[in-house]
């Protein structure tokens, strides 16, 4: 993944969410801040991210708070690379 596609804000917000993370996890975070994170491994960083959302993004009507807002721009930013590179899926015969 490149982290180019990263606002300031979304490594600042990373870089909080690596200081709480368990230890299993920092190494996946860090390298979504390197921009080293491997395709296979952005399912993990998002299920990160959308735990920090459940606890920390929604008001008590289940609506994203400011925080939250800039958690859905961050887990778009990093899933955006799932949308523009499609994994090499081999077509089955029988669909050609």
């Amino acid at each position: 993944m490149n982290n180019e596609n990263l606002t300031d804000r979304q490594r600042q917000i990373l870089n909080h969410l690596y200081t709480e993370a368990p230890v299993s996890v920092k190494n996946l975070i860090r390298h979504t801040l390197d921009g080293v994170l491997a395709r296979e491994n952005i399912e993990a960083v998002c299920h990160i991210i959308n735990d920090e959302y459940l606890m920390k993004g929604i008001k008590e009507d289940y609506t994203p708070n400011a925080y939250g807002r800039e958690l859905e721009a961050l887990l778009d930013a990093i899933n955006r690379v799932r949308l523009l590179q499609p994994y090499n899926v081999q077509k089955n015969p029988r669909d050609q």
